[in-house]
């Protein structure tokens, strides 16, 4: 197309034009090209109403396929909690980025993409007020016995108990210092606790500066001193089972543990055994086996024992938008050479 044109600008306007007009042509081209929108392929349901999740990827210049099945020739996929494999990654050969709209990651195969050049980002901080909000509630469902006392008065009762328990003047331990586990501590201190107790691995200056003002300390302190024992630690090899029936022995009756982390930091087979003997109560978002089989043990410990809530500490409207935007910020990032939250680069 250009060549056809040279003869006619040399005639008219002579060599340096014809430069001129090659280097316009070449870069229109070029910016024809960038400004055509990356497909990106929705792999699930990202927990949003459709459009709105939609219009957030629209928004930042890309084209959705919403492929929760079909093969696509997207540039990058986006996913929650649905596995990418390599036979997922086989149906998108085209396919140069895993967006991973959750704080986890550990149902893309990072292998297979790694073979694939494949990079991976992840969304790792948009729920942290949701997730220490029921935290503090699972607590204090515990404590003021809140679903007991619904099903007395659905069973056409009235007093339930000889009363809950105050947060006040209580011990509580957090176990993870995170972002999350931070934000709970500093809920929890709103409820003028005894003290607040806390384990991480590394130092964590601001859980024990003011206005946490904790003390770091180790699991055993923690199992044995505090009322409320809190679970915030990110679920890996080193950290799965890290609560063992040890440290759950160490608990008195009535203290309360809570998990809003994942359920396979804690060994779910002695906690059942332990609830089921009333050695201690729990509140529980998150289980070994999601969503719970019929038959789990869990369901078998008395209901004034444990309250149980379906892994919905993150999902809050609020989180679930943030998520999706971060999400959006993420592939747009990467798509201008400026990637951000990065848990596997391309090779």
């Amino acid at each position: 197309m250009l060549a056809a044109r040279v003869p006619l600008v040399r005639r008219l306007a002579g060599p340096r034009a014809v430069q001129a007009l090659s280097q316009q042509w070449a870069q229109g081209v070029a910016c024809r090209s960038f400004a055509a929108p990356a497909k990106i392929a929705v792999l699930q349901d990202q927990q949003i109403p459709k459009a709105d999740a939609v219009g957030i990827l629209e928004g930042k210049g890309f084209e959705v396929s919403w492929s929760l099945d079909a093969p696509s020739d997207a540039w990058a996929l986006v996913t929650v909690t649905t596995p990418v494999t390599e036979e997922v990654l086989a149906k998108h050969p085209n396919c140069k980025l895993v967006a991973v709209s959750f704080t986890g990651f550990n149902h893309v195969d990072l292998d297979a993409c790694k073979k694939r050049g494949i990079a991976v980002v992840n969304v790792p901080a948009y729920s942290t007020d949701s997730v220490a909000e029921l935290s503090v509630g699972l607590a204090l469902a515990v404590y003021r016995e809140i679903p007991g006392g619904e099903r007395t008065i659905r069973a056409g009762g009235w007093a339930h108990s000889v009363g809950g328990v105050e947060i006040c003047d209580k011990v509580v331990g957090v176990v993870g210092l995170g972002d999350i586990g931070i934000r709970t501590a500093e809920l929890f201190r709103a409820f003028r606790p005894k003290e607040l107790l806390g384990w991480s691995r590394r130092e964590k200056p601001a859980f024990e500066a003011a206005p946490i003002s904790g003390k770091r300390t180790s699991m055993e302190e923690i199992f044995d001193r505090a009322d409320i024992v809190s679970i915030h630690v990110a679920l890996n090899a080193e950290t799965t089972g890290i609560v063992s029936k040890q440290l759950m022995e160490r608990l008195r009756p009535e203290a309360v543990l809570v998990n809003v982390a994942r359920g396979p930091v804690i060994d779910q087979t002695a906690m059942c055994e332990l609830l089921s003997q009333r050695r201690f109560r729990a509140g529980l978002d998150v289980f070994e086996k999601e969503p719970i089989p019929a038959d789990d043990p869990i369901l078998k410990v008395p209901a004034d024992q444990v309250v149980l809530t379906p892994h919905v500490a993150y999902k809050t409207v609020e989180a679930l938008r943030r998520r999706m935007a971060i999400t959006a910020d993420n592939l747009r990032g990467y798509a201008d050479g400026k990637p951000r939250n990065v848990v596997l680069a391309a090779s």
